[in-house]
């Protein structure tokens, strides 16, 4: 059902990701739905470590299995086959687990890897779940897990109560975007009746960059991508109206047309 007034929704987003038009597919989703949408630019990234990760893809043979579980993990190994595509080659019989469809899309269409596991798991972790459940007997080796450098350790120690060891690799940075606080604020003049909150980190930075004004958000209907992000806005008193529980644009849209026709 289509809402009766269009309403507005503010994504509050990571780095805009030109190489697949991420954020660009929720815009696009919540559009199509009558709403009007905008995107705020909370973060961006560096990726680091480039010669220790391609050490790693080169020795494939020491591994189980790949995890990517962003985009931005999936961006940086894409990254590095166009600098060396022959460190990709090995992973192509090795399976990858991903979270979401946009990690899967770059990891398909940019990577090249085609066996993918779990990317419907929607958060970090129901895909741990999933790999101890379906492919805990295939792991004799390592997986090799590249991750930012806040990556929270989920899927990790989940794996590793089970005996499922993992091979942790910090492959980019996550830092809060220039003149961060001006920006919240001109979004946020623009009336916007939704606010989106990709992630934890983003929730952080917010509440941050307006300080004293945290109240200002119990004006909004907050939605949060999955429940991880939902919990770090419950830990600042914030109420959540609805969760997406997959990091996909029909999910979210689903969840923003149901609060205006509840």
């Amino acid at each position: 059902m289509m809402p009766i007034t269009k309403k507005k929704v503010l994504l509050c987003t990571g780095a805009l990701n030109e190489t697949n038009n991420t954020e660009n597919q929720y815009k696009k989703s919540l559009l199509e739905s009558g709403f009007e949408c905008e995107i705020l630019q909370v973060l961006h990234f560096e990726f680091i470590n480039q010669d220790e990760l391609q050490k790693h893809l080169l020795d494939a043979e020491s591994y189980s299995g790949l995890i990517l579980t962003s985009p931005r993990a999936a961006a940086a190994i894409a990254m590095l086959k166009i600098q060396n595509p022959i460190c990709i080659e090995p992973w192509l019989k090795l399976p990858t687990f991903c979270i979401g469809q946009a990690t899967e899309l770059i990891t398909k269409e940019q990577i090249g890897l085609s066996y993918i596991l779990g990317s419907d798991s929607g958060n970090a972790k129901n895909l741990g779940n999933f790999i101890i459940n379906t492919w805990k007997k295939n792991c004799k080796k390592p997986l090799l897990l590249p991750c930012s450098n806040i990556a929270k350790d989920t899927i990790l120690k989940m794996l590793s109560e089970e005996n499922i060891s993992v091979k942790k690799i910090v492959i980019y940075k996550t830092k809060v975007h220039d003149s961060l606080k001006k920006s919240v604020h001109e979004a946020l003049i623009q009336l916007p009746q939704v606010l989106v909150f990709f992630s934890p980190s983003i929730v952080e930075n917010i509440i941050i960059a307006i300080s004293n004004e945290i109240s200002i958000l119990q004006t909004y209907k907050i939605v949060a991508i999955g429940p991880v992000t939902e919990q770090a806005l419950l830990n600042f008193n914030i109420t959540v109206h609805g969760v997406a529980e997959k990091p996909e644009p029909k999910a979210l849209t689903k969840i923003i047309n149901k609060l205006f026709i509840d």
